[in-house]
């Protein structure tokens, strides 16, 4: 009889992680089911070439109404005789009351996407009495986190990414630079990239992979700079949300990705102390060099394939990094720990107990 096990995610984000842990659990054999939104499952086609069922999730956005709705996933999951649970994203209310609601002998596993939630949140506090073994999304914060009282903490690179026909083109003499996600002063220092669209050649071409809502002021005030600086002809912006087709398209297309954290700005209090840019784990995945801040130089996942700079030697580093792109993705592509295969097994050997 095979091993069922379900993916959980009813939030409307982190579902780049999921086609790893599937991919994996069908390698193994395992029986898999999704449990979320109708909305998420669609979204996402690949979903129903590895799920063998899935459990629609619909909350109905009360207090007692979404703790019974957690409570029957439990009672549903019981009666398929699923016996291992994977929090897709392990952490917040719902989660908790899942966990609390659970019956002794179903295995539960979480991925946590901020290592900041093990230190004095109640709510983890509560979601770690059902959920012993976390997932976090890089070695380095598996390092950054520590050891962690009647926890085992594990890393594992969700590196599978759905693939399509779909293409772009592209100048032959034309080298493009991605930046993964729309304008967002919290999430980019966008005054840092305006140095690097103001270093750049001529026949660079930057595109903000996600979506600029044009309503939004830090996207309103990043237009503005760029006709200022003449610079807008340089830089693609989407208005809309960037679907899986044309996310995989340019990410083809793509020479470069810059991450554009810097210290003493939003954006590295959102990342790399906590938690990881998503940018880390697409350059990883589709092979696409980095410039990295070289406040980060110490990461052992950057021994290869990146270059760092720093805010004053942009110009001269960003020629070089331009100049120096086929050696770096080669380096990636030679980098044996950025295997999907290999990131697939260590996901497998948590959660098999192998």
């Amino acid at each position: 009889m095979k091993k069922k096990v379900a993916i959980v995610e009813i939030g409307g984000s982190h579902d780049e992680c999921i086609l790893t842990q599937v991919i994996a659990l069908k390698r193994a054999d395992c029986y898999t089911v999704f449990c979320g939104t109708s909305k998420m499952y669609h979204a996402n086609g690949e979903f129903q070439n590895y799920f063998d069922e899935f459990h629609e999730m619909v909350l109905p956005k009360t207090m007692i109404g979404d703790f019974l709705c957690m409570r029957n996933l439990n009672r549903w999951l019981k009666n398929q005789m699923v016996t291992k649970v994977i929090l897709n994203t392990a952490q917040g209310g719902h989660m908790r009351n899942l966990c609390f609601t659970s019956y002794k002998d179903m295995e539960f596993y979480g991925i946590l996407h901020t290592i900041k939630l093990l230190k004095g949140s109640f709510t983890q506090h509560l979601i770690s009495k059902k959920v012993k073994n976390y997932f976090l999304l890089n070695d380095q914060l598996l390092r950054n986190a520590g050891e962690v009282k009647g926890l085992n903490l594990h890393s594992f690179y969700p590196l599978d990414y759905p693939s399509f026909e779909a293409t772009i083109e592209k100048p032959v003499d034309q080298l493009l630079i991605a930046i993964i996600g729309g304008v967002e002063n919290r999430r980019k220092d966008l005054s840092g990239f305006v140095k690097f669209a103001k270093a750049s050649p001529t026949y660079i071409r930057f595109v903000f992979l996600g979506k600029s809502d044009p309503a939004h002021q830090d996207v309103i005030d990043f237009k503005e700079r760029l006709n200022e600086l003449n610079l807008a002809p340089k830089v693609m912006l989407f208005d809309d949300f960037v679907n899986q087709s044309e996310f995989d398209a340019y990410l083809k297309a793509t020479d470069g990705i810059l991450p554009l954290v810097h210290p003493n700005t939003p954006s590295a209090e959102e990342y790399f102390l906590r938690q990881i840019s998503g940018a880390i784990n697409v350059s990883f995945s589709y092979k696409i060099p980095m410039m990295i801040h070289e406040n980060y130089k110490h990461w052992e996942d950057f021994n290869a394939g990146v270059i760092f700079y720093s805010i004053e030697n942009i110009d001269e580093k960003f020629i070089q990094y331009c100049e120096k792109l086929p050696e770096l993705k080669q380096e990636l592509q030679q980098n044996p720990k950025f295997s999907k295969q290999l990131q697939q097994q260590i996901f497998l050997d948590v959660i098999l107990n192998y």
